[in-house]
């Protein structure tokens, strides 16, 4: 790949500082982690992690930049992501299942929070332009192809990420089943993660 080694170490150092701040990507795992328990939060941090490796991917390839450079794109992602959110909050907030029931059906539905999550950070706007502002300053012109160096430094990021947001998944998850059972809790608990995504979706349109 040819990148100098301090410019390495500070990729990693800038991707870990970026990975570990607190985030719409981080909250959302958190709600999932809350409500779903360890798998759920588990589970939300690999879909994260998904759309993440797509993002680097269309980066590596030029797509990402091509949507950076027409807004309109950029402004439908937005709405898209911003009404997806909405869903995604009426969705839990109706919700009256127990938290991290241990059946089959839930063990189904960590697919889908997986597949959820994976569409959130997908359609987000600000990941794509983050990914071509991002990226790009830790290329070398000389060694490996360009493209190569940057998927290469996306599916890095992608492990750092996934990792920070695990953590978060979990420890976020082992608190909330400590309370499984109790149905007026769970009531409360899923009103308060609706809430979240209300608040996601909030912070999309108003582009903060």
């Amino acid at each position: 790949m040819d990148i100098h080694s301090a410019s390495f170490l500070s990729f990693l150092v800038a991707a870990t500082i970026v990975c570990v701040t607190p985030g719409p990507d981080m909250l959302y795992v958190m709600s999932f982690g809350v409500s779903q328990g360890r798998r759920g939060g588990v589970s939300a941090a690999a879909g994260v992690a998904a759309g993440m490796f797509a993002h680097a991917v269309l980066c590596a390839f030029g797509v990402s930049l091509l949507i950076s450079r027409y807004p309109a794109l950029l402004s439908a992602f937005k709405v898209v992501g911003l009404c997806y959110l909405v869903h995604l909050g009426v969705s839990i907030i109706r919700d009256r299942s127990d938290m991290a029931v241990s059946t089959e059906r839930a063990r189904q539905d960590y697919g889908r929070i997986a597949y959820r999550a994976m569409i959130v950070n997908l359609i987000n706007p600000k990941v794509i332009v983050f990914y071509v502002a991002f990226l790009p300053q830790f290329t070398s012109s000389s060694g490996w192809p360009v493209p190569a160096q940057l998927l290469s430094l996306g599916v890095i990021f992608v492990i750092i990420g996934f990792t920070a947001d695990a953590v978060v998944g979990v420890t976020s998850g082992v608190l909330a089943e400590r309370f499984t059972g109790d149905s007026n809790l769970t009531r409360k608990v899923n009103v308060g993660c609706g809430i979240v995504m209300f608040l996601l979706a909030g912070v999309l349109a108003l582009d903060i």
